[in-house]
């Protein structure tokens, strides 16, 4: 693929992938799943149980047992989630830091993104792509960081301050007018 010309682009951004910055997308990540439903899931298991266990107390009697039956398998649902989440969360960091390394064994962790009126271009050490606006799904500012997710689940993301050309306040909403949505926002510490 040819590349457009660099001086073309009204954005430039050149991204250094750190160990840090992977950290902070993926506090952003989690935070972000656990507000689309984590949270909800569990909540509804937990009132299960309760509602359950209170039928139990109510009715008594064999539907009352099997009201308990239920409200126990939903208990266990809560108590292997929320193992799940917390399990997942701690080896999250093991996880991104063996990323790293093997990136850095193969020195792919210097990305240029270049966005032009149309679309934006993605350089890596083994990537050139061209993305179309219309095949981007979410806009995510992560404290610091811009989250470009297109279809198909590819994620980019870069720092607000790896901007070399053009500023990133202005890239925000040349991103949201392009790709006709709005940016979401997510807070981390």
């Amino acid at each position: 693929m040819e590349l457009r010309n660099e001086k073309d682009a009204q954005f430039i951004i050149r991204h250094h992938v750190t160990e840090e910055k992977l950290l902070h997308l993926e506090k952003g990540v989690r935070k972000l799943g656990f507000q689309s439903g984590g949270k909800r899931i569990m909540s509804i298991f937990l009132g299960l149980f309760l509602l359950c266990m209170a039928a139990k107390v109510v009715i008594g009697g064999t539907i009352g047992d099997a009201l308990m039956m239920i409200g126990i398998l939903c208990a266990m649902g809560f108590v292997f989630g929320t193992y799940a989440l917390l399990k997942g969360w701690l080896d999250a960091k093991k996880q991104i830091h063996l990323q790293f390394e093997a990136g850095r064994m193969e020195d792919n962790y210097q990305w240029e993104y270049r966005f032009y009126e149309d679309g934006y271009e993605v350089i890596g050490k083994n990537e050139k792509s061209r993305v179309q606006y219309k095949n981007v799904g979410r806009l995510i500012d992560m404290s610091g960081m811009y989250v470009l997710v297109e279809r198909g689940n590819v994620v980019r993301y870069f720092m607000k301050d790896d901007a070399v050309q053009g500023n990133s306040a202005e890239l925000a909403g040349f991103l949201t007018e392009k790709c006709h949505l709005p940016m979401e926002q997510i807070t981390v510490r």
